[in-house]
């Protein structure tokens, strides 16, 4: 009796198969299980998963380069019209484009119910993501071991240096709203 909202590029495969097994997940946003499900969404316990907007902008990025997937194949073709994620970030990431690519949606907006406020019961961490996933096992009651999926082979280090200031300072402009809402730095 949980609701699982899969933002994308913040550990939810590994996350999903863990605790639902091959039952896909997929990327909906919390208002619509709100609308289509309300009595469920009244009574079950909504939790998702959040990262860092940079390192998911990065994550995702540098996953779609390499993922030609026909689900992801327009994607694909997007980020590799840039010769490096410093141009993508500067000539493509805007707020009038964001929501038109779902790996690059901000993550409140998969969170935020249909009044656009935040309303889940638990919000993991990617950066914690260990002690948070044992923390929402033991919260639903189950024995799960987390499983690593969908990792990204090119996740950028701690120190950033895979982007400019430029590409850092663009990202924190364009997902202030993430930032602030989960307490990013």
């Amino acid at each position: 009796k949980c609701v699982f909202i899969h933002v994308p590029k913040c550990a939810g495969s590994s996350v999903a198969m863990s605790l639902f097994g091959d039952t896909p997940t997929g990327h909906l946003p919390l208002y619509w299980y709100e609308k289509e499900f309300a009595e469920r969404y009244a009574h079950y316990f909504k939790f998702g998963f959040v990262r860092d907007p940079l390192q998911r902008a990065w994550s995702a990025y540098s996953y779609l380069l390499t993922n030609t997937q026909r689900r992801d194949k327009a994607a694909n073709e997007l980020v590799n019209k840039y010769p490096s994620f410093d141009a993508f970030i500067d000539n493509w990431l805007h707020p009038e484009n964001i929501t038109k690519q779902i790996h690059f949606v901000p993550q409140h907006c998969f969170l935020e119910n249909s009044m656009g406020s935040i309303d889940v019961d638990f919000i993991g961490r990617q950066e914690s993501l260990i002690p948070d996933f044992l923390a929402l096992c033991e919260h639903l009651n189950v024995k799960a071991e987390l499983q690593h999926i969908n990792r990204t082979s090119r996740d950028g280090d701690e120190n950033r240096d895979f982007c400019s200031a430029a590409t850092r300072r663009k990202v924190r402009e364009v997902y202030a709203r993430d930032y602030e809402l989960f307490a990013y730095d």
